[in-house]
């Protein structure tokens, strides 16, 4: 019964692995994407009666991630009356650069996209720079030098926006300590996945500092074979019965809701990178220590770099390069709060960044908007400033 169940919680999109982790990012949902459903949802229009049109290309608006992002892009769009022209459902390199074309084809100003390699980042430059059209990256950096320097020089390109991934995993090992957990158990990501040397950096100098002993360790499944990571655990409970805690580079596609069900009743806590289905009873019954994700607001303010530069009031005389920071849900009573404005009723998520938020990302409104304060602005995202915000729209 057990190992059918694990096969069944393994079951998920392996392409979203390949966009560097994000399902289950945001929202306690994790649902995957349908295949069927995502071909319907290739192209849509946001006419909001503006003279600008910005098109974003991302890979869903169905799962964890991609629905709170097109309900975040679709918000700031309709305050700042933007039109956006989505292109949906690429999971592969040519598909994305089509997708590029056609909204280049299509008249677009601006392009905002989640590349899945750095040769579609190239590429998508190459194309914005001879159409003249500004273009920003979400979810990712750029991580091969001679791509790097070509991308950066291109006029066009206004900046990215991509996780603060090393400085996340060192505080999961803090909070983790702070609530007296000592011996871990470690997964660390394959090699493959685009954060890897980020988190496995952050989880090493994070246990140095904070005096947690690493037991054992293994590598993450990078097909997100929930079985494998099962079958590692198992091997460390037997072999280590001082081990109080697993620390986790990644819990989607089913591998943290499979860690969970083995954890029960062993004392054992989890710490893990994305959220997940059933974390607040996890956190009811002691089994999770702490979850980070909900980094869905990174697309919020790649576009609002693209919309600054095509509305002729550019952030910055370059490129802007900012990091997104992570939640991290450490109660039941913060995964209610988050799952009201996060998950499944995506309306509410002007409840936390209302108009006049939106309106202080548009330089027009706000002259002392530049990188710096962009980057101070997405410095304050945390859960307290989610429940403040929250607050307010009471």
């Amino acid at each position: 019964m057990k190992k059918a169940l694990l096969i069944i919680l393994a079951l998920s999109m392996a392409a979203v692995l390949m966009l560097g982790g994000c399902s289950g990012a945001a929202g306690t949902t994790g649902q995957p994407v349908d295949a069927d459903t995502q071909k319907a949802e290739d192209t849509e229009d946001m006419n909001n009666g503006g003279d600008k049109t910005i098109g974003v290309v991302f890979y869903s608006k169905t799962d964890a991630l991609g629905s709170v992002v097109y309900a975040l892009v679709n918000e700031a769009a309709k305050t700042w009356g933007l039109n956006v022209k989505w292109e949906i459902g690429g999971l592969d390199n040519d598909t994305q650069l089509n997708s590029v074309q056609n909204l280049i084809s299509g008249g677009v100003d601006g392009i905002v996209i989640i590349p899945l390699a750095d040769t579609v980042t190239q590429k998508t430059s190459e194309m914005c720079e001879k159409a003249g059209v500004y273009f920003s990256l979400c979810f990712r950096d750029i991580i091969d030098e001679s791509i790097r320097r070509q991308v950066t020089s291109n006029p066009y390109f206004v900046g990215m926006t991509f996780e603060a991934d090393y400085d996340a995993a060192k505080e999961m090992v803090k909070i983790a300590a702070d609530a007296g957990c000592t011996n871990a158990g470690v997964g660390y990501n394959s090699p493959t996945v685009p954060y890897e040397k980020q988190v496995t950096a952050g989880f090493n100098d994070g246990m140095e500092a904070y005096g947690i002993n690493k037991l054992a360790e293994y590598t993450i499944s990078d097909t997100g074979d929930a079985n494998v990571t099962i079958s590692n655990i198992e091997n460390f409970l037997d072999a280590y019965p001082n081990m109080d805690m697993i620390l986790s580079g990644s819990g989607s596609q089913g591998m943290a809701e499979a860690t969970v069900q083995l954890l029960t009743n062993t004392n054992v806590k989890l710490v893990t990178r994305d959220f997940f289905t059933g974390m607040e009873d996890a956190f009811n019954n002691g089994t999770l220590a702490v979850a980070c994700g909900g980094m869905a607001p990174d697309a919020l303010y790649s576009l609002a770099m693209c919309y600054n530069a095509v509305a002729g009031t550019p952030l910055s005389d370059s490129y802007i390069s900012c990091r997104q920071k992570y939640i991290f849900l450490t109660s039941a009573e913060e995964c209610k709060t988050f799952e009201t404005y996060f998950g499944s009723d995506l309306s509410r998520v002007g409840d936390i960044y209302t108009a006049d938020y939106l309106n202080t990302l548009v330089r027009s409104n706000n002259q002392s908007l530049d990188a710096q304060s962009l980057q101070e602005m997405m410095d304050a995202y945390s859960m307290e400033w989610i429940q403040k915000q929250a607050a307010y729209a009471q």
